[in-house]
């Protein structure tokens, strides 16, 4: 019960003390825009005032009819508030004025407290025997040109202060009824909404605990029920967002692993080759895939590339690239010919993969002495070799199906070997398809045709200059496109 009268206290406490900074400010500024509307009002007045003066005063100025002149600053003087009229010379000689007596005496200038404008005309507020006043000066010219003096009119400051405290007495008695009135109405609100809320603050802390499973029931139909109904879809929405985290930070972990899984597949250095250039170039997807080349050293004049693509994103294709990897190292021998050694890959690796799942590969052995080529492929992308004295490309594939896609018998039966001369300046570029089906933000399909036209471009450079013109040309089709598959690109060379 006491913490019931405690929330409603503290209510009626924060709405009173809100209702009031907000009263205060309102009442500031409504103060202050009266305050400049009356100061402007009075203005307007003592232009119109002077203006007319100057203009109706200047050609009796002339012509020195004084008893015109005293009947118009008489007329001035029954406006509201104006407290004095009168015209200086240059000399600030009084030449008329409302008092007759202060004619022909010297004019001296009050202390100026404030000035409100000083062109075209000058307006001041001076201090005169204890009294605020508002001067206008206004010029008095005859016939547009001759200036007569200068038109002084004085009206009292009393007209805004008076108006300023009748404003003040009205704030003050409509701030105390809203005070009054906002102490009754925050005190029932503190009572009609103290139980709900009660149920809202217990319910919070059911979940706070970590039960988003929880629901707060609250009976009221109005905006604390309302808020009841957001709260448990906010909680239900974030036990979903929780659900959809873990599995996401699971997911990228799983990813980051197999990042570094696929990483270590990649040679940190490439194998020298006696009598060849070697050049390669890795760049993984933002998604990680399979993809995965080598060089190894069979014998001191048998060397093998290897370049493959496993099916699949993330830690299973990795591991199943490293599996292969693996296998490949160990099987991989000088005295067997290229598709033996993928028969035999197929053949342990076959029981580990899951339905769906390939791998393709592009194996081949370089005997240096001979310098041929012995070129096997698992449904891989054709390797190209390129006949620098002919001009030729040769898309080179011999028969073969994807690692995976049969358990032994058929697979054996198919696969096939070629073996090519590789001459002075040749080169044995091989690649996988994220290179030919890289992509624009059209959709477009980077393709084989396009990929032999840069090789052709550029077949008599050297195999660094090639890779860098083939990669060159696929990041300017893709232009900044997400790329949708790891990039792996080998070129061999014979010096």
């Amino acid at each position: 019960m006491k913490k019931n009268t405690s929330i409603k206290w503290e209510i009626t406490f924060f709405i009173v003390v809100l209702l009031v900074c907000v009263i205060g400010i309102l009442s500031f500024f409504i103060l202050k825009n009266q305050q400049e509307n009356l100061t402007n009002e009075v203005k307007e007045r003592g232009f119109t005032i002077a203006r007319n003066l100057a203009n109706n005063i200047a050609d009796f100025l002339l012509t020195e009819d004084e008893l015109s002149i005293a009947k118009i600053l008489s007329d001035a003087m029954t406006n509201k508030g104006v407290k004095y009229a009168f015209i200086v010379d240059d000399k600030n000689i009084i030449k008329a004025h409302n008092n007759l007596e202060l004619v022909g005496n010297l004019y001296e200038k009050p202390v100026i407290l404030e000035e409100l404008e000083k062109s075209p005309y000058k307006i001041n507020i001076i201090k005169q025997k204890s009294e605020k006043i508002i001067n206008f000066e206004v010029p008095a010219i005859a016939k547009g040109k001759a200036k007569l003096g200068i038109v002084n009119v004085g009206i009292s400051y009393n007209l805004i202060e008076d108006a300023i405290k009748k404003a003040y007495v009205r704030i003050i008695i409509i701030s105390l009824v809203a005070v009054l009135a906002g102490i009754i109405g925050a005190f029932i609100l503190g009572i009609t909404i103290t139980k709900p809320i009660g149920v809202l603050a217990e319910g919070a802390k059911i979940i706070g605990k970590g039960n988003l499973g929880h629901v707060i029931k609250v009976k009221s139909k109005n905006e604390i029920g309302q808020l009841a109904s957001v709260f448990n879809m906010m909680t239900h929405d974030l036990k979903k967002a929780q659900d959809v985290m873990i599995k996401q930070q699971k997911m990228e972990k799983e990813l980051e692993v197999a990042r570094e899984i696929q990483l270590s597949l990649i040679p940190k250095d490439i194998v020298k080759i006696p009598g060849y250039e070697i050049n390669a170039f890795y760049e993984a997807a933002k998604e990680v895939g399979g993809d995965y080349y080598d060089i190894l050293k069979l014998s001191d004049e048998k060397f093998c590339f290897i370049v493959g693509d496993v099916s699949g994103k993330g830690v299973p294709a990795a591991l199943i690239m490293t599996m292969a990897r693996s296998i490949l190292r160990s099987e991989a021998s000088p005295d067997l010919e290229s598709k033996e050694i993928l028969k035999r890959l197929n053949s342990i690796i076959y029981k580990d993969l899951k339905e769906g799942m390939f791998i393709t590969i592009f194996f081949g052995i370089l005997d240096i002495v001979r310098n041929v080529i012995d070129i096997a492929s698992a449904g891989h992308n054709d390797t190209l070799i390129c006949k620098v004295n002919t001009g030729i490309i040769l898309p080179v594939n011999p028969k073969g199906f994807p690692i995976g896609a049969d358990p032994g018998p058929r697979f054996d039966k198919i696969i096939a070997n070629e073996k090519i001369s590789i001459e002075k300046g040749d080169k044995i570029i091989a690649f996988t398809d994220g290179i030919t089906e890289a992509m624009n933000s059209k959709n477009q399909e980077y393709g084989q045709p396009k990929l032999l036209d840069v090789i052709k471009q550029n077949i008599k450079q050297d195999s660094k200059s090639i890779l860098d013109a083939i990669i060159t040309d696929v990041n300017k089709f893709v232009a900044g496109y997400e790329q949708s598959d790891d990039i792996s690109l080998l070129v061999a060379e014979r010096k």
